[in-house]
């Protein structure tokens, strides 16, 4: 009977293990087919954002990922490689069966470090602790991506963040017949892309074509010019270059404005007003640049050297010519993700009302603790910068955008006037097709002089707006913070001083008296007990 007992139990012990190790293989096989993930972060920074899936979902070929990391590499380098095997396992799961990718050790193989060479994947050098003792170490930590008959490569993948919009507009960079062109205006003092603006172009140049342009007399925009971007000129443009601009923008294209109202030197300490000609075209369009320099209690904090005898001391202090904005329209594309932007001797912007053919947007604004400053002032960091009695005071509208029908500045010109002759044989178009210009009261934020995160991301975001090509915008801010305190009252920084500062010591004793008490209570109901 005994034994009865037992085989009937292990023929059910055997028969869960069969059910359970069935259910693990099914589970197994689900997963290969169901890809989920739960991410809890905001913002889901750990999880394939939409455009990425749609990207993948849309592949029309195989694109294959290798990804060439040397073994056992140290803290925090070993951390990437397990966040780009999870990240490619996403890419794969929504590609369809057309994302590959393989993980390979280059060792000492030289037949592997040739193709990395010609990969363009150069040797990383790294501290690396071996025998307690610290040496240098030359590995690899490089993607190269294939499609087709073409390749591209991230060099070196140094940390997790950006990750995937480096990856995906690589991916969407190699998979794509033809890159949109963008011109960016040349000849009047503007800054160059390859010697002021180095890395805003890096950036532009992952997703667009760019070329330099020069307005003169017998110049116009070529047509396979897709958008304009005109930054901060010094000089006056003639008025065939502004009407090259102007024509640009009736044919249906798009342009963006990021100018300066004053020149200001550093050097010096003071503001040159700029007359180049954008201002009246602006203006033609409903937008005025504002001849003043907006100054904010809210603002950049900068690092000034100053000479004390045969001493050089580093002071760092707040600067209200560089005014932090973090007012934004919410639900503008354009400023998905961001937080705060900082924008060097900016100026502010006049709106007109939006009417049946223009529609017109404030994207952002200065604090209500703003206010505007006449540029008799000296920018001198050094001085102590307030606003007076008959200041005007803030919030002033420093980012703009209009989208619709727009009428030429010189649809009704008259060519008799001096520097109009051109028109004589000029056909002018008199209004635009849908269109959209976005206005920035400051040429300064995207220059490498200036340049922080969340400004080369704007930036970015701005190229991907005009070329009406808004998927990674999205992406490219994700991981993008800066959430600095709320301003607080002088009572309310008391209240916070004096609790640390009393507040903790007496809740400290008020315990230890509550557990004497708890413990002298205890002592008292056990001697009242033995009675």
């Amino acid at each position: 009977m005994a034994n009865k007992e037992k085989l009937k139990a292990r023929s059910s012990s055997g028969v869960f293990v069969l059910i359970f190790l069935g259910i693990m293989v099914l589970v197994n096989v689900m997963s290969v087919q169901i890809f989920g993930r739960l991410d809890l972060t905001e913002n889901n920074e750990f999880s394939l954002s939409d455009a990425s899936k749609a990207i993948m979902k849309n592949l029309d070929d195989q694109v294959l990922a290798k990804a060439y990391f040397t073994q056992d590499l140290p803290a925090p380098y070993n951390q990437n490689a397990a966040f780009l095997k999870d990240l490619f396992e996403e890419y794969q799961a929504y590609a369809g069966g057309k994302f590959r990718f393989e993980f390979i050790d280059p060792g000492e193989d030289e037949q592997i470090k040739m193709e990395l060479s010609m990969s363009g994947i150069p040797p990383v050098q790294i501290q690396v602790l071996e025998n307690d003792e610290f040496k240098v170490k030359q590995v690899a930590m490089g993607i190269v991506f294939y499609y087709a008959d073409k390749k591209e490569s991230i060099p070196v993948v140094k940390s997790t963040s950006g990750l995937e919009y480096e990856i995906t507009s690589l991916i969407r960079k190699l998979t794509s017949d033809k890159l949109k062109t963008v011109g960016f205006l040349q000849g009047h003092g503007e800054p160059s892309l390859q010697q002021n603006m180095s890395e805003a172009s890096k950036m532009i140049q992952k997703n667009y074509a760019t070329r330099d342009l020069i307005l003169g007399e017998n110049d116009s925009i070529p047509d396979d010019i897709d958008t304009l971007v005109i930054i901060s000129p010094k000089e006056k443009l003639s008025e065939k270059a502004l009407y090259e601009i102007d024509q640009f923008i009736m044919k249906g294209k798009t342009a963006a404005f990021l100018v300066d109202r004053y020149d200001v030197d550093l050097q010096q300490f003071n503001a040159k007003p700029l007359d180049t000609g954008i201002e009246e075209l602006l203006k033609n369009y409903g937008i005025t640049l504002n001849s003043e320099l907006v100054l904010d209690v809210q603002n950049k904090r900068i690092n000034v050297a100053t000479q004390q005898g045969m001493m050089q001391i580093r002071n760092i202090i707040n600067y209200p010519y560089i005014p932090v904005i973090t007012d934004f329209k919410e639900g503008s594309t354009l400023l998905s993700g961001m937080e705060a932007l900082s924008f060097p001797f900016m100026s502010s912007l006049q709106v007109a009302a939006s009417t049946p053919k223009i529609e017109y947007e404030i994207l952002a604004q200065t604090s209500p603790r703003s206010w505007a400053a006449p540029a008799t002032e000296s920018p001198n960091p050094m001085q102590r910068h307030v606003p007076t009695e008959t200041s005007k005071m803030g919030p002033f509208p420093v980012i703009v955008s209009a989208s619709g029908n727009f009428t030429s500045r010189y649809a009704s010109a008259d060519s008799s006037k001096e520097g109009l002759e051109f028109l004589e044989n000029a056909n002018p178009i008199p209004e635009s097709t849908e269109s959209r210009i976005l206005v920035v009261a400051d040429g300064n934020f995207m220059q490498d002089d200036f340049l922080d995160g969340p400004n080369l991301v704007f930036f970015a975001n701005i190229i991907d707006w005009l070329c009406q090509d808004e998927s990674l915008i999205s992406i490219r801010g994700r991981g993008v913070t800066d959430r600095p305190l709320e301003p607080l009252e002088n009572w309310e920084k008391n209240v916070i001083k004096y609790f640390n500062l009393l507040g903790i010591p007496l809740l400290l004793i008020a315990y230890g008296f509550l557990r004497f008490a708890l413990r002298r209570a205890r002592k008292s109901g056990l001697a009242a007990g033995n009675r």
